[in-house]
């Protein structure tokens, strides 16, 4: 007989169950039990799976993205207490499509199955739909609102590939998400890989699947990733981190749209939008030979540059409450406030971090603050986080990138960091760098070092803070 509910995990004892099956008499033919993350031959297309997101065996990826291909048309729905942002955002791309914590889980099998089948045919739009809207990328400042503007203008076209260039903690996994939910593919998978995660000689198995026999632990065949997302996304993060051999055999795949898994004989067509992601300098690295030149034409169809967070600062306080709200939910405190002279403080760092550093500090102030109100001294507590400023150590460290500097570009650096040290107090600035106000105001104005106020990064390139 077909199981319309599936239960993977024991967050009920056989007493809950006893009593669940008094409230729903009619449930109890129609549920099946599991408490190995196998999934069950009998059918249950339409129907629905209730999943513990807390037990390690039955969250996993595999487990998941498995249980999402095997029937049609079945809703899974995650149980667990308090999912954070990132958590909840994970299962939802393998396919779980809500959470519900341990007394909405009871309190939905308990209700009548008619009148529960009734409420899921009235949705229309998947949370994980919602997750990922435009508004998922915060920030009105001019780079954000094109990339947002590129994002809607492609949002009918079934583009083959897009690489996403950006500093570590910019966002980059969050903006493929939000390309793959506004596009043509937004109803089929989208699957996120970690290429530094594979080692190279799991790389092939990993991505293509392999057939049993294929190596000494192939016991049975394996669908890979690419098949997983067949007519969907794979988003290939870190990319540049791949081998020359694993480049090579994505390439082929690029080329050929067709996917032969390690030990098989025939090849198979596949449709896969590949969105890649990097915070590399691809075209350097093509130059240094750890990166294929044509690899990098495939991907290169469609650009994005995410910006760093120190060039749009005029999106720090939009970002700022947006993580407030959040964790002050996650926290559990609602009267907790957040007034504009502590998001000042935001304003005057330079965020090596990214966006990913900001909601960590945020994150930081609402676990420590003991009042109702995140204050500025507190914000500025978060932001130090224990660490040294450069005026407290009495040393500064200069950037030097790969492809070297000039002395210019270092007496720049040198220079912007002392003025930020002082609190851009000149008379103190000359004093430390022993020449005169008037040499050092020359200095500035021919590093463009006036008014704005600006510190210096790598190769001399402007970094506001």
């Amino acid at each position: 007989m077909p199981a319309k509910v599936l239960i993977f995990g024991e967050r009920l004892s056989d007493q809950d169950w006893n009593q669940i099956y008094s409230r729903n008499p009619g449930l109890k033919k129609e549920v099946a039990l599991c408490s190995r993350p196998i999934i069950p031959e009998k059918s249950c297309t339409g129907g629905t799976a209730y999943v513990d997101l807390e037990a390690p065996e039955f969250r996993s990826p595999e487990f998941l993205l498995a249980l999402a291909q095997s029937f049609e048309k079945m809703r899974i729905v995650g149980i667990a207490e308090a999912p954070s942002q990132e958590e909840t955002m994970r299962v939802a791309q393998l396919g779980v499509a809500e959470i519900l914590n341990q007394g909405e889980y009871r309190a939905r099998l308990e209700a009548p199955v008619a009148g529960t089948e009734k409420k899921i045919e009235k949705e229309e739009k998947t949370p994980i739909a919602e997750l990922f809207d435009l508004a998922a990328l915060i920030g009105h400042s001019p780079r954000i609102r094109s990339i947002k503007k590129m994002i809607d203008h492609l949002s009918e076209v079934d583009y083959p590939n897009a690489v996403i260039f950006g500093e570590t903690g910019t966002g980059k996994d969050l903006l493929a998400k939000v390309l793959h939910y506004n596009g043509v593919r937004k109803d089929k998978n989208f699957i996120e890989v970690n290429c530094s995660a594979i080692p190279d000689e799991l790389f092939e198995s990993e991505l293509f699947g392999h057939k049993r026999g294929a190596f000494t632990d192939a016991k049975s065949d394996k669908a890979g990733l690419f098949e997983f997302a067949d007519n969907g996304t794979i988003f290939l993060d870190e990319i540049g981190n791949l081998t020359l051999p694993a480049q090579a055999k994505l390439l082929k795949i690029l080329e050929s749209r067709k996917l032969r898994p390690l030990g098989a004989v025939e090849e198979k067509d596949i449709n896969v939008r590949v969105l890649a992601a990097t915070n590399i300098n691809l075209e350097q690295a093509v130059y240094e030979r750890r990166f294929r030149e044509d690899l990098l034409f495939r991907l290169n169809l469609i650009a994005i540059h995410l910006p760093p967070l120190r060039e749009r600062k005029e999106d720090i306080p939009e970002l700022a409450y947006s993580s407030f709200n959040f964790y002050r939910s996650l926290y559990n405190k609602p009267l907790l406030t957040l007034g504009d002279r502590a998001v000042e403080i935001l304003q005057n760092h330079s965020w090596p971090g990214n966006v990913r550093e900001l909601r960590n500090v945020i994150e930081r102030a609402v676990l420590l603050t003991v009042e109702n109100e995140i204050t500025p001294a507190l914000m500025l507590e978060a932001v130090k986080n224990g660490r040294v400023t450069a005026r407290e150590r009495k040393m500064i460290a200069v950037e030097i990138p790969e492809q070297g500097i000039t002395l210019k570009a270092i007496e720049r650096q040198i220079i912007g960091e002392i003025l930020n040290m002082v609190g851009w107090n000149r008379t103190q600035a000359a004093q430390i760098l022993g020449i005169s106000r008037a040499r050092l105001r020359r200095i500035m104005e021919e590093n463009d070092l006036v008014e704005n106020r600006r510190a210096v990064g790598p190769s001399g390139t402007n970094r506001i803070g």
